[in-house]
This record gives structure tokens, sequence and C-alpha cells, in this order.
């Protein structure tokens, strides 16, 4: 990836020779190769030289033949071994640009040698200092980003990606999953009776029942002020299990101020993914269910469950309050 950002005129001035180098079109991919052009110069352009000047002084050329071709040997020589030890030298450049490259597009953390002291080493133990800090932040920054800061539940932009990742596990399984979504009734009155920290309290006691009783692999999040969302796997009791949690949460009066409790009730729409409906068409659903499950819980003050298969029954057992 091309940085956007431009360049000083200072770090210009620093690699003007590297810039002279890049000129070279051959040379403008190969790093090792601007290395070789310039060890090249530095061991032939001497020798060509001296060469030269041997035939200018028109010197014995059957006595300085071999010795002239004895050096040009000793130097090519020379120069093949400074290639390999150049593309050796290299190798921490070439490991370090690696890293990088693997870190932004895979997030690895690499494993980078440490304890050289001169610029190489100084370059990867810089570099797998900063890449192993870069993780930790963007893990924390990731953690907060899908964390509710009250409750400790995913919050509405971690469950959006946990529902999307288990409509892909059904689809691909063909096993479908279902989904309970919670509303606390009278929120707003809690609200504006008692104050906002009354309305916390009220979101912390749910959220923390609601996720003592749920099963390993069930999940929780919350989705808006009052509204939670709970992924069931694969239930073969779904009624019993949603049922408990709403009872554990109706029976289990929140302290909105030292002394003063405050019974919740609920109302809950459970809706089963259908396939090819996406998390949407899931959603929606349970929204259905949900808001049926309101008017019964407003019309008699009890908390109530729905279940969106059951919405068009003529006598559905929604209908009966959660004892």
């Amino acid at each position: 990836m091309v940085s956007k950002v431009s360049p000083g005129t200072t770090v210009l001035e620093r690699i003007a020779v590297y810039r002279l180098f890049h000129r070279v079109a051959r040379l403008r991919t190969s790093y090792a190769g601007k290395f070789a052009l310039a060890a090249f110069a530095g061991i032939f352009a001497p020798v060509a030289i001296f060469a030269v000047w041997l035939l200018v002084a028109r010197a014995d050329w059957v006595t300085m033949y071999p010795i002239l071709a004895a050096l040009f040997l000793a130097c090519f020589a020379g120069f093949l071994w400074m290639l390999w030890a150049v593309r050796e030298l290299l190798e921490p450049v070439e490991l370090t640009a690696e890293a990088l490259r693997e870190f932004i597009d895979r997030r690895r953390l690499p494993d980078l040698p440490t304890g050289f002291p001169d610029s190489a080493g100084v370059l990867m133990e810089g570099t797998q200092y900063t890449l192993s800090q870069l993780h930790e932040t963007i893990n924390r920054l990731e953690k907060v980003s899908d964390t509710d800061e009250l409750t400790g539940l995913y919050n509405r932009r971690a469950g959006e990606k946990r529902l999307a990742e288990e409509v892909a596990r059904a689809e691909r399984d063909l096993q479908s999953f279902q989904v309970a979504y919670f509303d606390i009734e009278g929120f707003k009155a809690v609200n504006d009776l008692h104050g906002h920290s009354a309305g916390d309290a009220c979101v912390s006691h749910v959220a923390a029942l609601l996720q003592l009783n749920t099963r390993r692999g069930d999940w929780v999040a919350r989705w808006g002020g009052d509204e939670f969302i709970v992924g069931l796997h694969r239930n073969r009791a779904l009624k019993k299990v949603v049922a408990r949690l709403v009872k554990a949460i109706e029976s289990s009066p929140c302290e909105i101020a030292p002394g003063r409790d405050l019974t919740i009730r609920l109302a809950c729409g459970v809706a089963e993914y259908r396939f090819g409906e996406g998390s949407a068409g899931l959603l929606a659903d349970a929204d259905h269910a949900m808001y049926a499950a309101k008017e019964l819980v407003r019309a008699d003050q009890l908390s109530h469950v729905c279940y969106r298969s059951e919405l068009d029954m003529p006598r559905p057992a929604h209908a009966q309050p959660v004892a």
C-alpha cells in the first residue's frame, strides 16, 4: 500500500543517493541490485582505470597481461562473494518488510529477533516492539468497541457481527437456530420516575441475569437502551429455556435505590431462522413477535413471550402469561 503522505524535504535530502540509483529502471524493484551496482563500480572502475593507464603508458603487455587477468579474476570473485554477502546482510530488512506486510494483511504478530545493536538489529527490535504495542492497542480498542460499557455484554455492533456468523453457519450446516428479543416493559417510566441511575440499574440487572442463565455457546447482546438479543443454539427445549430466562428476571427484583426494589416485567419475542432470510429477516420476525408480546404485557402487566411461528394460529400458546 503506497502512502499518501508527501515526504519532507529533509528526508528526500538524506536519500539523495538512493534516489539517484532509483532512476536506473532495472534497479527500481531491487534493493540488492542497487548494492550490486555500487559494488561493481567500486571494484571494477579502479581496475579499468589501471588497465587504461597501462595501455596509454605502453607497458609491456606480455608481462602485464597475466597480472591483469589474475587481478580481474580476483575482483570478479570478490564481486560475487560481495553479492552473496549483501543478499544475506539484507535479510533483516526483508524480514522486517515481510513482518509489516503480514501484520497489515493478516494481523499476524511477528517474531523478529532482538539483541543486535547495529542498525539492522535496531530496525528489527523497533519493529517488533512497535507491532506488539500496536497489536495490544488494537485488541483493547476492539474489546471496547465490541462491549457495551454499562453491562459488559456484546454491544449492537458486536451482536450484529455475531448474528451474521450464526446465519452463515446455519446456511452452511443447514441447521437453524433461534433468537429471543427481550424488552423491559415500562423502562421510560422508570427513568422518568426514579432517574436514569435506576434505569441503568434495571438494564444491568437484566443483563447479568440473562448472561447467568444462558447456556454455554449461547450469547447475549444489548441491542438498544432496554432491549436485548439472546442467540440460542439448536435448542430442543426452547420454550423451557426462554421461560426460565423470563422467570429468573421476573422473580428477582432489582434494587433501584437503597431499600427500594422494582419487579421487572419483560416482553419477549422468539423467532427461528428461516433459510435464505438473512439477519434482517430473522430480526424482523423476532421484533414482530416481541411487539405482540408487548401488547399482552400492557394489558395485564405480566411478562409474556410470543413465538413468531405461533402468531398466526387461532389460539396461540403465547397468550398465556409466564408463571
